[in-house]
């Protein structure tokens, strides 16, 4: 093997070209000539047919993110394609790992394909707000249908080698070793003496219902709104139907840089690379040291318990749940185990899979039982007092160096620690719930953890599935700080003549995934009561929360009373707008002598966001959050924020910060409202002509 990353070799009549560029062997620019040389080679020497194979864990994952954003090199990656598809000898490729983007487009044009049975095939270039750009859309289509195409390109998630062979992408299912396997596979190909099979010469078949393609485009238009590249995908597998492999490349081209120059897709790159760069803490060395985390106790069976439980087990992480009680700690396993239950109905899973991952949960009401781990997660009600407790045994119960993490959504991390005598072992773990299902990992670092707990913790989050922020200690850390200034906006624009339906709808229109009453209702109303009451807020006692109280102290909870900001049908629980309690919004607000008047959806969309990016910046330059895309991605993998906009501090670099100042400006104009004073950051940096994203290079 050279040193370069393509090798090309002769084993008597059979060609191989070998890719080898860790560690995922990225299509670099080296790679992409690397293989044109190869096929230069092939063109006049005794091989019969060709074999492509990468060394390593994977086959090609995709482009070089490296090269993002920099001019294109050649040879460009359609070239290298094209070479593929129109060489005059059989070129086969044998696949593992992952086949993704730019790989599998590659794939596509060789002539024949074969893969391991673990091998995954996609085209997740959507998920940047991109589409293939390389003929994706129009060699797809040709191999397994319109209907699978197009559920492969609008998705983005890859799908396993036994359904690509059973669809027609694959040829062949190779089995034990790849290079023995893909030598002797090419072998039976050449012993057949296969011929020449470009995949741009195939028809594409029709769908099988004849209104397919236009219930998609509707379906489409209603899922995405808001994003170009999935209207563009829909057209792109329409039009090779009908039209020319040429044809069809040079419109997929044209709406590929279309959707490149779009603001969606510089949006969903810059949530890409952030969602990557909240491990990097800039005070923390990358080579620190990490403690071993083999086995994990949760204390508190309920559904956040249960929920970080299955997390663990899901990951091979040994882990005991503890309880006070033996009904709780059975209702709890008993929850664990329908909820497993219906991921494998919803075929998520499999039984046997699902079998040893509940092997592997123990429950106990002794904590002695929990002496000898490595971690433990305390996720017991988010009350001081009942944590400090909880943190007092586990001093008292769990070993030197076990990491010791609460599950708080608000509470000072520093004062639970300050409960033990081992105060650097101490963490924050804001899960969210469903905990085995959501994302986000808000990790607290309190005052005096560790740098190799915080370090291990990180790390951690990544192999239980997690996308891990660190945050510092305030009320509510980032997430739910922000939240309480977005939710307290929505309070007063009902006072002061909104209705609930126009905040939620104006919301939902721009791109949040449920306005924030839906959400309250869903959540229920009676938790933020009882949060207000646990900071000694007495009810109706201010008047962003005169409201949600009365409501509550109504015996409406939201969608599990049948009643909140709005109803709900007891079937189906479709929520219906509710003239009591636009009546009751009218009442409040004549007895706070709040004056009404009406509100344009313009300004219910800018005082909710802009609520964020000021908070947000609070947030950064009191050093809560490292870097203003750490911010981003809590929002959007904690609260729906859409991740075609980039997050709140991306949004806001979109506008202008001169622009976010303005507009703060005129809002504390037109409310008398103190809130609206622009984060001192935010004048810093729109007077210096910056960007919140000039921020992100620390660390």
């Amino acid at each position: 093997m050279s040193n370069t990353p393509v090798d090309y070799a002769l084993d008597n009549t059979l060609g191989i070209i070998r890719v080898d560029n860790p560690p995922v062997n990225a299509l670099s620019q080296p790679v992409r000539e690397g293989i044109i040389r190869a096929l230069e080679q092939a063109r006049t020497d005794h091989s019969e047919l060709l074999l492509l194979l990468c060394a390593g864990r994977t086959f090609i994952a995709g482009a070089d993110i490296t090269e993002f954003g920099k001019p294109p090199q050649a040879p460009s990656l359609p070239d290298v394609i094209a070479a593929l598809e129109s060489f005059p000898k059989p070129v086969a490729v044998a696949l593992h790992g992952t086949a993704l983007g730019g790989g599998l487009e590659l794939a596509m044009a060789c002539h024949y394909r074969a893969a391991l049975p673990d091998a995954r095939l996609g085209l997740p270039e959507v998920k940047l707000g991109l589409l293939p750009g390389a003929g994706g859309t129009q060699r797809l289509p040709r191999l397994v249908g319109p209907e699978l195409a197009l559920e492969m390109i609008t998705g983005g998630a890859p799908i396993r080698a036994p359904q690509a062979l059973a669809a027609g992408l694959l040829d062949h299912m190779l089995e034990g070793e790849l290079e023995p396997a893909a030598v002797q596979w090419a072998q039976n190909l050449l012993a057949q003496a296969v011929p020449v099979r470009p995949t741009g010469e195939r028809p594409v078949p029709p769908p099988a219902e004849a209104d397919f393609l236009a219930r998609h485009r509707q379906q489409t238009a209603r899922k995405f709104r808001g994003q170009p590249a999935p209207g563009y995908i829909a057209e792109l597998v329409e039009l090779a139907l009908s039209a020319s492999l040429e044809d069809g490349l040079a419109r997929e081209r044209e709406c590929f840089l279309a959707c490149k120059a779009s603001p969606q897709s510089a949006a969903l790159r810059h949530v890409f690379f952030a969602e990557r760069a909240t491990s990097k803490l800039p005070d923390i060395p990358a080579d620190t040291p990490l403690r071993a985390v083999r086995s994990a106790a949760v204390i508190g069976a309920g559904t956040m318990g249960g929920g970080i439980a299955m997390c663990f087990a899901s990951a091979g992480i040994p882990v005991t749940l503890v309880e006070t009680r033996q009904d709780y700690l059975d209702n709890g396993l008993e929850k664990i185990r329908q909820n497993y239950a219906n991921s494998v109905k919803r075929g998520r899973f499999t039984a046997e899979a699902v079998a040893g991952w509940l092997a592997t949960i123990r429950g106990t009401l002794d904590y002695g039982d929990i002496a000898d781990v490595d971690l433990v997660i305390e996720a017991v009600f988010e009350n001081m007092a009942v944590k400090q407790e909880v943190f007092r045994k586990l001093d008292a119960s769990c070993k030197p160096g076990c990491i010791l993490a609460t599950n708080t959504s608000y509470l000072d991390v520093n004062a639970i620690a300050g409960a033990t005598g081992r105060p650097a072992d101490v963490i924050g773990a804001h899960f969210f719930s469903p905990a085995n299902v959501m994302k986000l990992l808000e990790v607290v670092r309190a005052e005096k953890t560790a740098d190799d707990v915080v370090q291990t913790f990180m790390k951690l989050a990544r192999t239980i599935g997690k996308i891990p922020v660190a945050v510092g200690v305030c009320h509510g850390f980032v997430g739910n700080r922000m939240l309480q200034a977005y939710g307290r906006q929505a309070q007063l624009l009902l006072l002061e003549g909104a209705t609930p339906t126009q905040v939620d709808q104006a919301m939902e229109s721009w791109g949040m995934a449920m306005g924030p009453l839906a959400v309250g209702d869903l959540a229920g109303l009676d938790i933020g009561y009882r949060s207000r009451r646990d900071q000694g807020i007495e009810s109706r006692s201010v008047l962003e929360s005169a409201l949600a109280d009365t409501l509550v102290e109504m015996e409406r909870l939201g969608q599990k009373s049948g009643a909140g900001y709005y109803r709900y049908d007891p079937a189906t629980r479709a929520r219906q707008a509710d003239p009591d309690v636009e009546q009751l919004l009218r009442e409040i607000a004549a007895q706070w002598q709040v004056p009404q008047r009406e509100i344009k959806d313009e300004e219910i969309v800018d005082r909710l966001i802009l609520a964020l990016v000021n908070e947000g910046a609070a947030i950064l330059q009191e050093g809560i959050a490292a870097r203003p895309s750490d911010v981003d991605i809590v929002y959007i993998n904690g609260y729906g924020f859409p991740s075609w906009r980039g997050g709140p501090m991306f949004h806001a670099d979109s506008l202008g910060l001169d622009a976010v100042v303005t507009r703060l400006e005129e809002l504390r104009e037109l409310t008398g409202d103190d809130c609206w004073e622009p984060a001192p950051l935010l004048r810093k940096l729109a007077a210096e002509g910056n960007g919140l994203e000039s921020l992100n290079g620390r660390g």
